[in-house]
């Protein structure tokens, strides 16, 4: 509920709910009522949920490309929209980070207090807007027309750009400076062409990133519970995300130890997704919960001590990881039983032991990767980094002195433990 005052110099602010109630767009406020009394007008208007752009830019872990193309996609989408509304097209006018609101719902456009219909007298704009997303038409008092938002998308996208740390999106940056050439002839003529020409330069890179990437989904299930599953799967996810490779923890099973976690602190979320340095990940919501994450981004889906779901994904890596105390074995012998016929099964043994490494790769037949002992899932070690190189090398091309699969390495903590040919 908003009140504005009838004094005079509140009374403009009355003509954004007028404008607002003349569109239906689920990306924009719907406002349900108006009413008035001798001193304000009283406007009930949809809550938007989520955090402003402006916000999450200074949060450079939450930029990414997947995320740029989230948010350009949806702006286009609400702009062709006013574009094309009848009789008259609306101009926002105002693009800008403060005024899109990201959450679980997607993305949102707020503050339409200086949009203006293009109706027969083609407006000249009387409020300049914000300088620095402001076209330069604008500032000379000329037409404005569909090319003045066209300008503002390109500002916009050019602040992405600069604010996603890891560089995948400067090859956009080409279409950033047509849309915001300050020579009407150069922009592009409509958002419409704009989005077209971004849609296919972020597929392009999209399917380049997917033809090197062959792994999509990785699945980690233990022997038993409380065996380490959630902590290995919290430092993979780490250590891809520290190679630029994007990575998401979800939280397949009911032990609530990620909501443990978070409520530590240190963690930013935005639409249920939870950040802190290369770490990105989502406790365990249930059915019925819709929470994004970047379409291009490997999953790592911890099942805790639930085989039968970890088996049930389609999964390119399945995680099996078992205990390194004696009184462990058996129950990670009885596991094995079950996943060892499933796809991309690649054994570790928790907690360091190569004696017991060493075991299990005589007993299951196959490689078996020693996880080293670790108080702090978020901290990346030497030790944890050579064993999640190894993991990967059937995947990527990422190890400068690849290790023969199969013969017997019996290293330091970190280092895999093979079964001898023979």
């Amino acid at each position: 509920m908003k009140r504005i005052s009838k004094e005079p110099e509140f009374t403009w602010k009355i003509r954004e709910a007028e404008i607002l109630n003349h569109l239906r767009h689920p990306q924009i406020p719907h406002i349900y009522d108006i009413e008035e009394d001798e001193e304000a007008w009283y406007i009930v208007e949809e809550y938007m949920e989520g955090e402003s752009l402006e916000a999450l830019m200074l949060q450079s872990s939450f930029i990414t490309l997947d995320f740029i193309d989230r948010v350009i996609t949806g702006l286009t989408e609400v702009l062709d929209y006013l574009h094309c509304l009848k009789p008259y097209p609306l101009i926002y006018q105002d693009l800008k980070a403060e005024h899109v609101i990201a959450g679980r719902d997607g993305i949102k456009l707020i503050d339409f207090g200086i949009s203006v219909w293009l109706d027969k007298t083609e407006n000249k704009i009387q409020n300049y807007g914000t300088p620095a997303f402001c076209a330069p038409e604008k500032r000379r008092h000329a037409k404005i027309s569909e090319q003045t938002d066209v300008f503002s998308m390109g500002k916009l996208l050019e602040e992405l750009i600069f604010a996603e740390g890891r560089k995948e999106s400067m090859h956009l940056m080409h279409i950033a400076k047509k849309a915001a050439s300050t020579d009407l002839s150069e922009r592009y003529a409509s958002v419409r062409e704009f989005a077209a020409d971004f849609k296919k330069h972020v597929q392009s890179k999209q399917n380049s990133v997917n033809q090197k990437h062959l792994l999509k989904k990785i699945v980690a299930a233990g022997s038993q519970p409380r065996v380490g599953t959630t902590h290995l799967s919290i430092s993979f996810t780490e250590y891809l995300n520290r190679r630029h490779i994007t990575a998401v923890y979800q939280e397949r099973n009911s032990n609530g130890a990620m909501r443990r976690i978070f409520k530590r602190g240190g963690f930013a979320e935005h639409g249920g997704v939870y950040r802190k340095k290369d770490f990105i990940g989502m406790p365990a919501y249930g059915e019925g919960v819709e929470v994004y994450a970047p379409k291009t981004a490997v999953e790592v889906l911890d099942y805790g001590a639930d085989l039968a779901g970890a088996l049930a994904e389609d999964a390119d890596l399945f995680l099996f990881i078992v205990g390194s105390r004696d009184w462990e074995l058996e129950y990670a012998e009885s596991a094995y039983e079950q996943v060892k016929a499933a796809k991309g099964l690649t054994a570790i043994a928790n907690y360091g032991s190569r004696r017991q490494a060493r075991q299990y790769a005589g007993t299951f037949g196959q490689t078996v990767y020693c996880f080293p002992l670790d108080e702090n899932p978020f901290l990346m070690t030497k030790e944890k980094e050579r064993l999640f190189e190894g993991l990967l090398e059937k995947y990527w091309n990422c190890r400068q002195h690849p290790w023969e699969w199969g013969n017997t390495l019996i290293r330091s903590a970190g280092k895999l433990c093979g079964k001898r040919p023979g």
